[in-house]
């Protein structure tokens, strides 16, 4: 090893330390959770348990890397906090917050799971909402439909009374699309009520694991423990160079 090699390593070593220390730090603060199930109906069928599928975990992931989730966190905390996410092999989310200060890695990194939940919610009420336009519109019809076979109904009942055996097969006719009618006109009022209790019910947060807290470091490798490894891996590209020029 020449000595030309090692000065310029320890140059390198140098001056990447002092690159490290005027490098601007940044904190980083972890948080993880399970992502809850969509439905509420499947939450209260498993009373209150239950994790969201692996389809759900992957359209909450995408959420999270959405730029709608981006704005919000960009207007929260501003542009200086980043964060990313993955996912666990165990099936959970871990959400990896960067930012000048410690206290706003940790602060980003509780929020953006609230703020999350909160958009789905969002989303999914909206999606009740519609379902439930549609449903409010289907119990009108089928109540202006039950009530005009019924006075067709009436009306038949009325004139079978001549003793008619056209009238009578016409009327069993009837009866049967009445009785239709009503049981779908039933069905349907029920699925409107409970699309108005989905509306107004919360749906279910993510399970935390563990909260983000204030981390006491910056991230990555302090600026000695960087010179030297700079410091090194130009020494040992030097080495290379040497034996492959022999």
């Amino acid at each position: 090893m020449s000595r030309k090699n090692l000065v310029f390593s320890i140059v390198v070593a140098l001056a990447a330390g002092v690159i490290m220390i005027f490098k601007p730090a940044q904190f980083k603060a972890e948080s993880s959770f399970f992502v809850p199930l969509t439905l509420l109906e499947k939450q209260i069928d498993q009373n209150g348990m239950g994790f969201g599928s692996p389809l759900e975990v992957d359209a909450h992931l995408e959420l999270m890397d959405s730029r709608t989730i981006v704005v919000l966190v960009e207007e929260k905390f501003g542009p200086q906090a980043t964060y990313k996410v993955s996912r666990t092999r165990n099936g959970a989310v871990l959400l990896e917050t960067l930012a000048p200060e410690a206290q706003l890695a940790s602060d980003a990194a509780n929020a953006i799971v609230v703020l999350t939940d909160s958009v789905k919610q969002q989303m999914l009420r909206q999606n009740v909402g519609q379902s439930l336009r549609f449903m409010d519109e289907r119990v009108k019809e089928l109540a202006t439909e039950s009530e005009a076979l019924r006075k067709v109904l009436d009306s038949l009942r009325f004139e079978a009374q001549t003793d008619s055996l056209a009238l009578a097969a016409l009327l069993f006719q009837k009866e049967h699309q009445y009785g239709a009618a009503v049981l779908e006109w039933i069905q349907a009022q029920r699925k409107q009520e409970e699309l108005k209790d989905y509306l107004q019910a919360p749906t279910p947060r993510s399970y935390i694991i563990s909260e983000a807290v204030v981390p006491t470091s910056p991230a990555g490798l302090p600026w000695w423990a960087a010179g030297i490894l700079a410091g090194i891996l130009a020494l040992v590209g030097l080495w290379a160079v040497d034996v492959m020029k022999k």
